[in-house]
């Protein structure tokens, strides 16, 4: 971490974790530390204008937040190095119309063609939902070409589809099984059918209605999501709750997991 961020500056305003601006070079210096174990990917994600990415090194326990700036539309791809931001930058590309340059897999990740809106987020408008001001939207989404699922290539293979709706799964997804007898030899997956376009949602919001949406994201991490929510905020004020505060939440918390935990020894 040193060696790629040492003489780099901080953002100031920037609560929480430090955050610094890098360069394509600094960027593709984090690939490589990913992709040699060096550093963990935490997420990855954009806005109007860049692309972020949290990384923890576990050789010192440090976290940093780096930013690219995007302003030309492009941002170097760190799925290229580390594999795991695939799925992350192609929800970036969607969401924001970012070209990761250099991104191995470009097909669509959450726009299943159904959008009124392509890249809901790319100018971050506030109060552009529906809900907010009562515009129609547009009777048409932007029609998509089909999905392209990897082909079976080799003897004796065949592929196996389930979903998007299916008795087996817990929310939509399709799942594309390629078998050799009974053997599967590999899986792939298409989600995002049940996105809930909550990063238009919370913009230009106040912290009341935002704390509800929150809540809502998933019924049974009802305080999982607000504990996380309430320290991003808490932690761009720069405001630390009081210690009883604390201690209702981890207790509100580990109640919510010994529900989740009975109900789903309760499923099996």
């Amino acid at each position: 971490m040193k060696a790629l961020f040492g003489e780099l500056s901080a953002v100031a305003s920037h609560r929480g974790w430090p955050r610094a601006p890098v360069n394509a070079g600094t960027w593709r210096g984090i690939g490589e530390a990913l992709r040699e174990g060096k550093l963990d990917l935490l997420g990855e994600w954009g806005d109007a204008a860049a692309v972020h990415c949290a990384l923890f090194e576990p050789a010192t326990r440090k976290l940093q937040i780096a930013t690219h700036e995007a302003g030309s539309g492009a941002a170097p791809s760190l799925a290229v190095f580390h594999p795991p931001a695939l799925r992350l930058e192609r929800a970036i590309a969607d969401l924001f119309a970012i070209e990761m340059v250099g991104l191995p897999d470009r097909r669509p990740w959450l726009d299943h063609g159904r959008w009124p809106d392509p890249a809901p987020l790319a100018q971050q408008r506030a109060a552009a939902t529906p809900a907010a001001t009562g515009a129609t939207p547009p009777a048409r989404a932007i029609e998509r070409p089909p999905y392209r699922f990897l082909p079976a290539e080799g003897p004796g293979l065949h592929q196996i589809p389930v979903g998007p709706v299916h008795a087996g799964i817990i929310e939509p997804g399709h799942f594309r099984f390629t078998a050799s007898g009974e053997t599967v030899v590999r899986l792939e997956e298409r989600l995002g059918y049940t996105h809930k376009g909550i990063e238009r949602l919370m913009a230009g919001q106040d912290l009341e209605p935002a704390s509800r949406i929150a809540a809502r994201l998933s019924g049974d991490s009802t305080v999982a999501c607000s504990w996380a929510f309430v320290q991003a905020v808490e932690g761009a004020l720069d405001f630390r709750p009081p210690p009883r505060a604390v201690w209702l939440r981890g207790v509100m918390a580990e109640l919510e997991r010994i529900a989740n935990h009975l109900g789903d020894i309760g499923a099996i």
